[in-house]
């Protein structure tokens, strides 16, 4: 057994294919979803259960192509890092036809006359492998004998292992029983869990369903209209993945089996919803919180992410400059601010990286009775599996100031007409400055000019010079004119941002100097 990443394919490129699944599916309609379950001790699926589907909370695309004269690819994506993929193919490269194709072997080394057969992903796969897959609906179209739609059950043993890979692929199938329910469930500990589980027959007839493996504690009851709850709160003890394993039986030979993961975490943070934010009454204020289980909510704003999101609100009685950062938090945040009122919330500031650090700072001028809501989020997919949270709130310094200046006094060089201009900038924090102009001087009624720039890391106080050369013209037809000593025009746009707080100013300045010979 080893970790790959690995593509099968005709040579002349795919054809991709893409199916959508919604939530409330009529009969016989096209279904796309991947349904998997792993013994223990299997290699490629680590003991696990998934159900992806198109359009579900996976957000999960599903590609597909013809591998070899007839056989089928298969390939997963989601937008939470997990990628699947299967290739099944006939004996001797014939073209798949509905069936089963037992004893089959890792493909494409498949021995002539052995069905070829592949479910790999996640970085895992088999080196060698037995199994047996069941083509349930096959369909070509006409474009280079392409799949157009596709349903296999499998079963998968790596290494001759007896532990196994089960699980169903469809690909724009039209099966004539299936069972939809919401994928990747996700409750915390002593919280109640109810979902659906609803049977989709193609003829509508009456579907018995049924349930085994629940979690203890977990209950399911079919209602008797093709639909069944499910309901669960799983106690302090009850930590982890689990599974539940649903049946449909339309008692006119038909029967399917879903396959569905729900993960029990501890409980949330008690700010994980804007609803219930942590109130900070007074500053300096510091909160530390483990965020770990976090969750966001359809409804929270963006800011360079949103994901694993938690609350804090403040409410200050006179108007005050805040500064809100998450210094000393273990993980990357992003921040934001805001005021108004669940989904009607205007955003006041938003930061990720404050300074070069993965923490975020955001400030602010705040008004008095305003109530302030700060987000504090993840930007990362997939979530953070530590998320130990610091959040600040404090008066904050006065805002960035930037004051440049410009020598009245100037030196050029009569033999080159190099001028040189001096001046300084004044910083309130440690900044970089950029300052470029054109110097303009006339002789004998001639215009002359030339450009100059100035890079300064600013701290403080700090001079700056920069050398003017004159676009040479010439004067009276026989020499060039050159800059020299007398009044001069500078015209200079100075600008300054502070890297630390994200802070830009810009300033004009026009003024006359005098330039003075120099050697």
């Amino acid at each position: 057994m080893f970790n790959l990443f690995r593509f099968s394919g005709n040579g002349s490129g795919p054809l991709i294919l893409i199916a959508l699944l919604t939530r409330a599916l009529p009969a016989a309609a096209q279904v796309t979803s991947l349904n998997i379950t792993s013994d223990p001790g299997d290699y490629v699926g680590q003991g696990q259960t998934y159900y992806l589907t198109m359009g579900n909370r996976g957000n999960s695309l599903f590609n597909s192509w013809g591998n070899q004269n007839g056989g089928v690819s298969i390939y997963v994506f989601t937008l939470y890092g997990q990628y699947w993929a299967m290739d099944f193919a006939a004996p001797n490269n014939a073209q798949l036809a509905p069936g089963s194709y037992p004893n089959a072997t890792l493909f494409p080394f498949e021995a002539a006359g052995v069905p070829g057969f592949d479910v790999f992903g996640n970085g895992r796969g088999c080196s060698a492998l037995t199994g047996t897959f069941n083509v349930l609906q096959v369909a070509y179209n006409g474009f280079n004998n392409t799949m157009s739609a596709f349903d296999a059950t499998f079963e998968q043993h790596c290494e001759g292992a007896t532990a196994a890979l089960r699980g169903e692929i469809r690909y724009n199938a039209t099966p004539p029983l299936y069972l939809m329910a919401p994928p990747d469930e996700k409750t915390p500990q002593n919280q109640n869990l109810t979902f659906q589980v609803t049977a989709v027959d193609a003829q509508s007839r009456h579907v018995v369903l049924s349930a085994t493996g629940l979690p203890a504690g977990a209950t399911f009851t079919d209602l008797g209209n093709n639909t069944g709850t499910f309901s669960w709160s799983p106690s302090s003890s009850q930590g982890g993945a689990f599974s539940a394993t649903f049946s449909g039986d339309n008692q006119q030979g038909n029967q399917t089996t879903l396959y569905l993961p729900i993960t029990v975490t501890p409980p949330a943070p008690v700010n994980d919803d804007f609803g219930s934010p942590v109130v900070f009454s007074s500053i300096p204020s510091t909160y530390s919180e483990d965020a770990t289980y976090a969750t966001p909510a359809p409804d929270d704003p963006w800011c360079y992410g949103n994901a694993q999101s938690v609350w804090f609100t403040y409410t200050p009685q006179t108007n005050i400059r805040l500064e809100a950062n998450t210094f000393g938090s273990g993980d990357d945040t992003t921040l934001s601010v805001y005021t108004g009122s669940r989904g009607a919330l205007t955003q006041i500031a938003c930061n990720e990286d404050a300074g070069g650090t993965v923490q975020s700072r955001v400030r602010f001028d705040a008004t008095a009775g305003t109530t302030y809501y700060f987000m504090v989020a993840s930007p990362n997919l997939p979530l953070l599996t530590t998320a130990n949270l610091v959040f600040n709130l404090l008066q904050a310094p006065p805002p960035f100031t930037f004051t440049p200046s410009l020598d009245q006094f100037g030196t050029v060089s009569p033999s080159t007409g190099v001028v040189t201009l001096q001046g300084s900038v004044n910083c309130s924090e440690p900044a970089y400055a950029t300052l470029y102009g054109e110097v303009k001087q006339t002789r004998g009624g001639t215009p002359i000019n030339g450009y100059w720039s100035a890079f300064v890391p600013c701290n403080g106080v700090t001079p700056w010079s920069a050398t003017v050369q004159s676009q040479t013209v010439l004067f009276h037809g026989r020499s060039a004119l050159l800059f020299s000593g007398g009044k001069a025009n500078v015209a200079a746009t100075a600008s300054a941002f502070d890297p630390d707080t994200g802070e830009y100013k810009q300033v004009n300045l026009s003024t006359t100097v005098t330039l003075r010979g120099a050697n």
